[in-house]
C-alpha cells in the first residue's frame, strides 16, 4: 500500500470526524430531532469516502476507480474494526452490507471524479 492511499484514508477520517462533530453540535444546539442522526451519518460516510477517493485518484493521475474503491474498502475495514471494539451490540448483517456498498460506491465515484480533476 502506498502512502498516497494512507493520506487519502487519513483525509477521509478527518472529514468524517469533522462533519460528525458538526452534525452532533447542530443537533444538540438546534431544535432538530435526534432521528436525523442516522441520515446525517450516512451522508457523512458518503462525503468522507468520496473526498478521500477523489484525493487519491487526483494525486495518482490514473486508475481512479481502483484508487477510490481501495480507499472505500480501507475506510470500511477501519470503521468495522472500531465498531467491533467500541460497540456492545451484536453485528447486524444488513447494515453491514449497506455500509460496505456505500463505501465502495462512494470511493469509486470519488476516484472517477478525481481523475477528471487531475487533468
Amino acid at each position: 500500500m502506498r502512502s498516497i492511499e494512507l493520506k487519502g484514508l487519513f483525509l477521509s477520517g478527518t472529514v468524517s470526524v469533522t462533519l460528525g462533530s458538526l452534525a452532533a453540535a447542530l443537533v444538540y444546539i438546534t431544535p432538530l430531532r435526534e432521528t436525523l442522526l442516522d441520515p446525517l451519518a450516512n451522508l457523512i460516510l458518503i462525503l468522507s469516502v468520496f473526498v478521500g477517493g477523489s484525493y487519491v485518484a487526483k494525486t495518482r493521475g490514473s486508475r481512479g476507480l481502483t484508487a477510490g474503491v481501495t480507499v472505500g474498502l480501507l475506510f470500511f475495514v477501519i470503521m468495522f474494526i472500531l465498531s467491533l471494539i467500541f460497540s456492545s451490540s451484536p453485528l447486524n448483517f444488513k447494515p453491514f452490507l449497506k455500509d460496505l456498498a456505500t463505501c465502495i460506491i462512494a470511493g469509486g465515484l470519488g476516484g472517477i471524479l478525481g481523475i477528471g480533476l487531475s487533468n
